[in-house]
């Protein structure tokens, strides 16, 4: 049986890139530029958001949270 991906797109840099069924996150293979399940661009450093593992911190804070540590 012959599957085929849940999506396929163009990454920003122009790659092609494709999203097959059990996958979470992809990235392309040309930029590095992330996407989740649904093909939306992910920010870049999107796992320093406290907001990804903890059900407490919102994402607008976590991304605060994230760019604080940074300065």
């Amino acid at each position: 049986m012959h599957q085929e991906p849940t999506w396929t797109k163009p990454c920003t840099c122009g790659a092609k890139i494709s999203r097959w069924h059990g996958q979470s996150e992809v990235s392309c293979n040309r930029c590095g530029t992330e996407y989740n399940v649904s093909g939306q661009r992910l920010r870049s450093g999107w796992r320093a958001n406290p907001s990804t593992w903890d059900d407490d911190i919102n994402d607008l804070e976590g991304f605060e949270l994230a760019h604080a540590n940074d300065l």
